[in-house]
């Protein structure tokens, strides 16, 4: 189930009118997709915090066995992505580095669940459950991949899905037991990210 849409939208750039296209896009697809499973519940868009320490996550995937942080990535440029993980961005021919989108989603992912683990009232609850991040891009054809190939974290935006539910059965088969996150805690943790949100604040008139 979809347990949190997007925010309102405020932006009036055409960056940010671009990103929140890719944004509606990837909504619309797990909406698509998860809307209505009982087992796979998604929250659009979240901001939490506490002070100035805020974590950030584009998407948020909730399944009985853990979390799942998707990372989206507006790629137009041809991308190349180095034997040594280095990410860089060709632009007229020549190469600018750039923050590897992995290495994003990640930080973005574990600094939610510090949050998890520092606010929730069983401490080492989520000790137990998976974390895992998907980076979704417009279109992989466009990056050179090191030698070793295509990235497992790095994915088309419309195959999303799949790997969610690939990911959710590789825990399944490998689970001792039944996963942690029943229906009525993945419930319980929406509602408890949701009552915290903190939205970006609406963009003031222009002169």
């Amino acid at each position: 189930m979809v347990l949190k849409e997007l925010d309102p939208f405020y932006g009036r750039t055409q960056e940010e009118i671009a990103g929140r296209i890719a944004q509606d896009r990837m909504a619309y697809h797990l909406r698509r997709f998860f809307g209505k499973s009982e087992n796979i519940d998604v929250l659009n868009y979240l901001r939490v915090g506490s002070g100035t320490a805020v974590a950030h996550v584009d998407h948020l995937v909730l399944h009985p066995y853990g979390l799942l942080v998707v990372e989206r990535e507006s790629l137009v440029d041809r991308v190349q992505v180095k034997d040594d993980g280095q990410w860089l961005r060709w632009r007229n021919d020549t190469p600018v580095e750039m923050r590897s989108p992995i290495t994003r989603a990640y930080l973005r992912a574990l600094s939610l669940k510090a949050f998890l683990d520092k606010n929730v009232k069983q401490k080492g609850f989520f000790e137990g459950v998976e974390l895992d991040i998907l980076v979704a891009v417009p279109d992989t054809n466009i990056i050179e991949w090191p030698a070793m190939g295509p990235l497992a974290e790095v994915c088309n935006a419309h195959e999303v899905h799949e790997r969610v539910n690939q990911r959710v059965m590789q825990c399944r088969r490998s689970a001792s037991a039944a996963g942690l996150l029943t229906a009525p805690e993945r419930r319980r943790l929406a509602e408890f990210l949701r009552s915290l949100h903190r939205p970006l604040a609406k963009a003031q008139p222009l002169p």
